[in-house]
């Protein structure tokens, strides 16, 4: 799926990042100097809100994410960049139906018509159709063209940027070109439409097991290169969870945390991509996951690992968390101050522990986490960015639709399953 980008590609994109950039700035100037005080705001919100989907590719993404942190960019920003989650412009019909026409031998019956009709959805990788089949209703998620080489593009150029900032002083021992090789393999993985396929099928048997929670079954003989079809589950309104009864609210948000939780404690199957076009809450309380694009496998010692900080965290064991991260720490340098590493994480978490979503800033937590190990160059394994990210998705919902629940200790029945099963597996 990912190949080298061109030098032309590179500058032509370079090139489309700065004058986009500087048009938006333009535009977001004009509209502070002109704009009624009342309006301001909504209009800003909604200039800014643009650029990630004129800018595409990689940027998209983190728009998408942005909007799941009301916390963070507050409710006109958030409201404003979750159009980004399935309201993006969509392809043409002409350019879905020659996408799905390249993808298969011969296409399955009632694409076609349904290729032509508007998507229902109209993401940043895709556009998603309703096609009717002898099964039922059913949903044709079509990759739009030429994302690749955009994705491979900004890839790169993330890349050049992590190696260039490896070379600051003060940076010079972050694994920046990890982090950021890592993630772009993550990313690059989400065009890829049949191990999307097979993702789904294991985020459908991974979550059976867990209540409250609905996964939509993929149509094997249906899927293709650059194609996905699946269930189709009706109904689906990202923006009812604000008018659920508190109850139903409530029920749903502890469905999704149980859920990410057994996900990342007991299989280390991270869902990266938790935001409202990708997931729906319902009036009966459930949790429909849509998507299954953006994951990340973690290895079994990084799995491990983060299950015991957090199973520290939830105790308040500041020295334990301490010593896990010492654990997966590459290298130490001679000159590392070990001792005071471990007294400043041991203050962090016991600082933190046992605090409601509400009082629980888990994005300063993970700042204030990185910021000592750039102090004391001593770097934990850079695949904790997933779950993290994964975490910060997540609780930026929680804090927003359910803030009495104690975001840690809800963790405690997956984290120790998870620290069980390792245990069982050692001592056979």
């Amino acid at each position: 799926m990912q190949s080298r980008p061109s030098p032309w590609l590179l500058c032509r994109r370079t090139l489309h990042l700065i004058v986009h950039g500087f048009r938006t700035l333009s535009r977001l100037l004009l509209i502070a100097a002109v704009s009624p005080r009342e309006h301001r705001g909504e209009r800003l919100a909604a200039e800014a809100a643009r650029l990630p989907e004129r800018l595409g590719g990689a940027f998209l993404k983190a728009g998408q994410l942005l909007a799941t942190r009301v916390d963070l960019v507050g409710e006109q920003m958030a409201e404003a960049l979750g159009r980004l989650h399935d309201r993006v412009e969509p392809m043409s019909s002409s350019q879905a139906l020659r996408a799905a026409q390249s993808a298969f031998d011969e296409l399955p019956l009632g694409f076609r018509r349904a290729l032509t009709r508007p998507p229902v959805a109209s993401g940043s990788i895709a556009c998603v159709y309703r096609v009717d089949l002898d099964g039922g209703p059913a949903a044709i998620k079509v990759r739009r063209p030429d994302i690749a080489r955009t994705f491979a593009a900004d890839i790169a150029m993330f890349r050049f940027m992590a190696r260039i900032a490896e070379r600051v002083p003060a940076l010079r021992r972050v694994p920046l070109a990890d982090i950021a090789g890592q993630m772009g393999d993550c990313l690059i993985g989400q065009l890829d439409f049949s191990r999307e396929a097979v993702n789904l099928r294991r985020l459908r048997s991974v979550l059976a097991e867990v209540p409250g929670t609905v996964v939509p079954e993929p149509y094997a003989a249906a899927c293709a290169d650059g194609v996905v079809t699946m269930e189709f589950i009706d109904g689906l309104d990202r923006s009812l969870i604000g008018r659920l009864p508190s109850e139903a609210r409530e029920a749903g948000v502890a469905a999704l945390v149980r859920a990410v939780y057994h996900m990342l404690f007991v299989e280390g199957f991270i869902h990266v991509d938790l935001h409202q076009g990708n997931v729906y809450f319902r009036r009966d309380g459930k949790v429909v996951i849509l998507d299954a694009g953006f994951v990340f496998r973690m290895s079994d010692m990084a799995r491990t690992s983060f299950t015991r900080f957090f199973a520290g965290m939830i105790q308040g064991d500041g020295e334990s968390c301490a010593e896990i991260l010492l654990s997966t720490v590459r290298r130490v340098e001679k000159n590392a101050d070990v001792g005071r590493f471990r007294s400043d994480v041991a203050g962090l978490v016991v600082r933190n522990a046992g605090a409601l979503a509400r009082d629980f800033d888990l994005a300063a937590f993970a700042v204030q986490l990185f910021e000592l190990q750039r102090r004391h160059r001593l770097f934990a394994e850079p695949e904790f960015v997933f779950p993290l990210l994964c975490l910060l998705s997540l609780e930026g919902t929680v804090r927003r639709f359910h803030p009495a629940m104690d975001f840690q200790l809800e963790a405690a029945p997956y984290v120790m399953q998870g620290l069980l099963t390792d245990a069982l597996e050692a001592s056979t």
